[in-house]
């Protein structure tokens, strides 16, 4: 008698289970599924990604087709696969898109894309996987993702946006301007154009400073903060730390104010400001 009512009892979980909202069952074995396709476009054209859960890669390849590459995965078997299809609209931009087709599909899709050099990559979305970039032509550019860094190896064009959580932002060699926000994270910019802003929390941040166009926001918390700023910078400088040490050494920096903790003076003609600010950091301004 006992052993039926256990029998019972553990039917009655597995049907309660096999009802619940978004129960794909037990892990299992990878399924995989890949996807190919190439399109022609036009010189000067926009393509946009958009990706729910996975990396995006993208580079550049002569022609002038963008070839796209991707896959599927899931360990709750094939039929998981099907709940997620990859959308490949033609037209400028150029959209590449990751659908779900029910609720919640435990599906990741990591993209490979290439492109011609001389078509503009206008964004990127993701969330738990990384953005890598290499000698992507930008202009107004936004690569954001979550749960994931954002790697930038060269970026040909104008600005370029970067944005995470709890994952690093690098960049190098962008020739505009360099906007990075992020949690949790370090943010790494060398050889930009430019410095628009620069925002992390828990996490050092480490740039050059080779122009500005405007006030310059630069700050972290729980971290310590270096930047190299460039000789011909005609800008007011703002470094404040709460728990740390300021540096300001072999910089033309006319002092106008100097403590342990708060350093403000002159580069230059003066102009736009560059404040910084960290807390349980230190702040190192030095020359480029």
């Amino acid at each position: 008698m006992q052993g039926t009512v256990y029998a019972l009892l553990a039917l009655a979980v597995l049907a309660v289970l096999a009802i619940l909202p978004g129960c794909v069952g037990v892990p299992g074995l990878e399924s995989t599924e890949e996807f190919d396709r190439t399109v022609t476009v036009e010189p000067e054209s926009g393509v946009v990604v958009i990706n729910r859960n996975g990396g995006v890669n993208v580079d550049v390849r002569e022609g002038e087709s963008v070839a796209v590459s991707a896959v599927k995965r899931s360990v709750y078997g094939q039929g998981e696969l099907a709940k997620v299809r990859i959308e490949v609209t033609e037209g400028d931009p150029l959209r590449i898109e990751t659908v779900h087709t029910a609720f919640n599909p435990q599906v990741s899709v990591d993209y490979t894309i290439h492109l011609p050099p001389t078509v503009v990559l206008q964004r990127v979305e993701s969330s738990n996987g990384p953005i890598d970039l290499s000698g992507v032509l930008v202009n107004g550019t936004e690569l954001r993702t979550s749960n994931g860094p954002v790697r930038v190896d060269g970026a040909p064009g104008g600005d370029l946006t970067a944005a995470s959580s709890n994952g690093g932002i690098e960049v190098r060699g962008a020739e505009g301007y360099v906007t990075a926000r992020t949690s949790n994270a370090p943010i790494t910019v060398e050889e930009a154009g430019g410095i628009a802003e620069l925002r992390t929390s828990n996490g050092p941040i480490s740039a050059e400073i080779p122009a500005v166009r405007g006030d310059v926001a630069v700050s972290s918390s729980n971290g310590a903060v270096t930047l190299r700023l460039a000789e011909s910078l005609d800008a007011r400088v703002v470094a404040t730390t709460s728990n740390g040490r300021i540096v300001a050494s072999d910089l033309p920096l006319l002092l106008d104010e100097s403590s342990g903790t708060r350093v403000s003076g002159t580069l230059g003609e003066g102009g736009p400001t560059i404040t910084v600010t960290t807390s349980n950091g230190g702040i190192e301004l030095t020359r480029l």
